[in-house]
């Protein structure tokens, strides 16, 4: 069977009040009947006191003898009034008695009167404690010698009311005090025991991760104190339960995403083994072609230049894919600084201008005089591939138009061509390494599908982002969209682009 607090606070205050009021009551009650005893004693060794004065005073005055001296006390002795206040006898030396005084009459008999005379013979002072009456017998001294025996009899009636009074009232005001204590008690500890039920009702609910239904309680106490801890227990598991929610939905994306890293990077690995082997192939077919007919000059200037061709298809593959790969597993290689768009597009097209001339196209730019903080090896790359696929694409006598200029706080660049455009169904997935939007888009040209996946992994790197749209028979424009960052204040916070025309 469970003992609940609340019975166990209120057994252990009542049998604490029980006990102390008790204790308290005997320690007075005996203080009291001790101190009565000992004001009777004192009462009756001072009455034994003036007998003996009295007795030496007249002795010491008459010259009879003994015998003569005792008669005379005996008929005398009682007349003085200060001695007949406590009834009285008094006894010579052989227990015979002398003379004696009781108002009412006779004094009471003691059972123990010849022993208590004897103790009084050797100069003992007896007392003997009898229900209302204190027996008291003790020698009279004449000279240092005995010379009779005083029995006083004193009455403790009034003392032993007035003890029985206190003794009662002590009673009932200490079963008062003790009924008004328990209920008090009862009334106190229930409150203060409530508050030890709310706490351990909070308890389990954050137990059952019920956490707003734990209370907290309005106390200046150590309950009170208690109570905000368990809420600030409660708040601090709470988070933690959700910080881990978070961390286990964190982790498995983590491990969705490395699932999918896993599946690409598979398909990355047969991808390019495909890719590799059909150049390979042909160089292959070109070397047996050459070694069968060796003095067939124009086949071989053809298969030398054809390998020449495949060999710089293969360079130009291997080092889109080191760079690809690189920019996966190397974050740390992006380094930013300020760039003046202008000049780096110009450079670019200058640098291009040959292979644009080659295929009998007119490369065309306008762009804004402005400045962004970026990787200027990054931005290169990827406006060189989009310009190089622009002419891969193109069609004899077409146009490359670059845009440049800002856009709210963005910097939007447009690489637009004349060329052979595509579908809309092959936009969505022109990003992914290897994919040909038709046959004729790469392999008419040698391209390994791998030029767009890098630009949209440099792309992400610098923050931005890259659009295509195309037409079919028409052309396709490439946008990219850059962060622009105020230099000259806090270059990790984006503001407006300066633009430095004047």
């Amino acid at each position: 069977m469970k003992i609940g607090i609340r019975f166990k606070l209120v057994f252990f205050i009542s049998v604490l009040l029980l006990f102390v009021i008790a204790l308290l009551s005997f320690l007075v009650l005996n203080g009291i009947k001790i101190y009565q005893n000992k004001e009777a004693e004192g009462i009756l060794l001072n009455q034994k006191d003036m007998f003996e004065q009295y007795l030496d005073e007249n002795f010491s005055l008459n010259n009879a003898n003994t015998n003569e001296k005792f008669e005379l006390v005996r008929a005398t002795i009682f007349n003085k009034p200060w001695l007949r206040t406590i009834p009285a006898n008094i006894y010579d030396t052989k227990g015979n008695l002398l003379s004696g005084f009781k108002p009412e009459g006779k004094l009471n008999e003691n059972p123990q009167k010849n022993i208590m005379i004897k103790n009084a013979l050797q100069d003992k002072i007896s007392y003997k404690y009898d229900k209302n009456i204190i027996y008291f017998y003790s020698p009279i001294k004449y000279k240092n010698n005995t010379a009779a025996i005083l029995e006083l009899q004193y009455s403790t009636e009034e003392s032993n009311k007035f003890y029985n009074n206190i003794k009662f009232l002590f009673y009932y005001t200490g079963s008062l005090s003790l009924i008004i204590g328990i209920i008090l008690g009862y009334l106190y500890l229930s409150n203060f025991t409530k508050a030890i039920y709310i706490m351990k009702n909070s308890i389990k609910n954050i137990q059952t991760k019920n956490f707003y239904a734990v209370k907290e309680l309005v106390r200046k106490d150590e309950l009170g104190e208690l109570s905000k801890g368990l809420i600030y227990m409660s708040n601090t598991i709470e988070k933690s339960i959700k910080d881990l929610e978070t961390e286990k939905d964190t982790l498995s994306k983590a491990v969705k995403k490395l699932k999918q890293m896993d599946r690409q990077q598979k398909d990355f690995i047969g991808n390019v083994s495909h890719e590799f082997k059909t150049p390979i192939t042909s160089i292959k077919a070109y070397a047996d072609v050459m070694n069968m007919y060796s003095n067939d000059l124009t086949l071989i200037s053809n298969g030398t230049e054809s390998i020449s061709k495949e060999c710089d298809r293969l360079t130009n593959m291997v080092d889109k894919i080191l760079k690809l790969s690189s920019l996966d597993k190397y974050d740390f290689e992006i380094e930013k600084n300020i760039i003046n768009i202008k000049d780096l597009i110009e450079q670019i097209c200058s640098r291009m201008s040959g292979k644009v001339k080659k295929n009998k196209l007119a490369l065309n730019y306008h762009v804004d005089n402005l400045n962004i903080l970026s990787d200027s090896e990054s931005l290169r790359h990827i406006i060189i591939n989009l310009i190089d696929n622009a002419v891969k694409y193109n069609t004899p006598g077409g146009n490359i138009n670059i845009v440049c200029h800002q856009q709210d706080k963005l910097l939007k660049i447009d690489v637009e061509d004349t060329g052979i455009g595509m579908s809309q169904e092959h936009l969505s997935k022109i990003f992914e390494p290897f994919y040909r939007a038709a046959i004729h888009r790469s392999s008419k040209v040698g391209g390994a599908g791998l030029g767009l996946a890098l630009v949209e992994n440099m792309v992400k790197k610098l923050q931005g982002t890259i659009s295509v749209n195309s037409t079919l028979g028409k052309g396709t424009t490439f946008s990219i969209k850059l962060p622009i960052y105020d230099y000259h204040n806090n270059l990790s916070e984006p503001n407006c682009l300066q633009n430095t025309n004047k």
